[in-house]
């Protein structure tokens, strides 16, 4: 599995796109993006990469949520290469609902669908269990200290995140984090198991 980070447009409002390719472009490879964006700004230098010979450059479209900024672009790249949009809501050229706990092949290799309801109710996280990669969308996986508010669903989709091995975390919005993600969210669960809101008997993965 490859990895390309999208350059995004940086004079709108959008967020982080991820290219998935396989490592030798085989035709039974998915071409996928991960949250499209906006606009269709990456479009340009997607076709500027190799893509595989006789293949399609992007053939599926996975969004981490249907908000606009990490949506907005599904129609007119759906148009031009006719990829198959997944997520785990409804609306805005979806072709199918995800669910927890699926596994979606991507470029050579497979993610792992984990639901997050917590920036949304329709918020997952991918998890690419040969890169030890998260792939966290909106969902906040950096809390430093306590106090917020947070839903017991929320706590428990986290315990599960914690306890993959996950070497790198692609943000939707803020750079790649590249070490010390089982510190950070490690850190993260413990001070949002400390919140106030959530019950004493929910507290605990």
């Amino acid at each position: 599995m490859r990895i390309i980070p999208l350059v995004r447009n940086d004079r709108i409002y959008s967020c982080n796109s991820y290219l998935i390719l396989g490592d030798w472009n085989h035709i039974e490879d998915i071409n996928t993006i991960i949250d499209p964006g906006t606009d269709a700004f990456v479009l340009d230098e997607i076709e500027r990469l190799s893509t595989g010979f006789g293949k399609i450059a992007v053939e599926q479209i996975i969004l981490t949520h249907n908000h606009f900024d990490h949506s907005g672009a599904v129609k007119e790249i759906k148009k031009r290469y006719n990829a198959r949009v997944m997520a785990f809501s409804e609306g805005n050229g979806v072709d199918e609902r995800l669910h927890d706990g699926q596994f979606i092949k991507a470029g050579d290799d497979f993610l792992e669908v984990l639901h997050t309801p917590n920036h949304s109710s329709d918020s997952i996280c991918l998890y690419a269990p040969s890169e030890k990669a998260l792939f966290a969308g909106d969902t906040q996986v950096r809390v430093r200290w306590p106090g917020e508010l947070y839903s017991p669903e929320y706590v428990e989709a986290l315990c599960r995140i914690a306890g993959k091995d996950i070497l790198k975390i692609y943000s939707g919005h803020d750079a790649p984090i590249l070490s010390e993600c089982r510190e950070i969210l490690l850190t993260t669960l413990h001070n949002i198991q400390n919140t106030e809101n959530i019950p004493i008997h929910e507290r605990r993965c």
